[in-house]
Formats: C-alpha cells, structure tokens, sequence
C-alpha cells in the first residue's frame, strides 16, 4: 500500500558541533522501512558549515536543492555543486561536504542503512583543509 509522510513528520535538529562545523539543520524527510533499505534527509548549511570527514557503509546520494555544496575526498581533487546536481559517495570512502564560504547550501541525503548504521563519523575538517578544499574546486 502507497503512503504519505507528510514534511516534518520526522522532526528537524541542529547538526552536533561533534559533527559539523557551523550552523547546520537536519530535517529528516522518510526512514528505512521493511522495503526501502536507505533514509532520506534535507540538510541545510550555513555559509563556511560543512561535514566531519566521514564514510557510509552502504554509500549516500545528495541532491543539491539551493546554493553551492563543497566536497572532497582525499587524493581528488574537490569539487562544488549547484541546484539540481548530484554527488555520489561510494560505500566506505571518506569525504566531508558543505556549503562554501560565498554561499549557503542545502541537499537532499539518500543514505543507505547496513545492520542499522548509515555513517561512521570521523574527525572534524580543519579550517586549513576547508580553505584548501576551497582553493582547488575555484582553480
């Protein structure tokens, strides 16, 4: 049977300093259920906010909806989004994303779920690594 989740059902919070650098809002839009092994949120990013470096046991989706999110593995090069692109991160590989420093920026997760997890959170993104990250998506 088809169903509808209405917006905010699923609540909204303020991403944890423990995570995220800046001021960061989550608002969780669906959760896995019995045939749908992944969520889906909306995240929004202040200007300079962005991501703890991280990974995803089963990989993520983000659907840029506004503004420019930034994102970087280490070993490539960095790149930024805008409205209507998507960025693929693979299962296990270690990335950060966020708004850039001149823009906010919001996307649309789809983050797939293993053995009730859907992220390893690492290390925070120093302001050098932010800045460099920065410096080589603009060149």
């Amino acid at each position: 049977m088809q169903e509808l989740e209405k917006a905010g059902i699923h609540g909204s919070f303020k991403g944890d300093s423990k995570f995220f650098s800046k001021n960061v809002k989550v608002s969780m839009m669906f959760k896995p259920n019995e045939w749908r092994n992944f969520s889906g949120a909306l995240v929004e990013f202040e200007a300079s906010a962005r991501s703890a470096w991280h990974t995803h046991p089963q990989g993520q989706t983000l659907i840029v909806t506004e503004g420019e999110i930034i994102t970087k593995v280490p070993g490539q090069k960095s790149f930024i989004a805008k409205k209507g692109d998507v960025i693929s991160c693979p299962i296990g590989v270690k990335h950060f994303h966020g708004a850039t420093n001149t823009s906010s920026g919001a996307h649309i997760a789809l983050t797939g779920e293993k053995e009730g997890k859907n992220v390893e959170w690492l290390e925070l993104v120093s302001d050098e690594e932010y800045e460099h990250a920065l410096k080589e998506a603009r060149e």
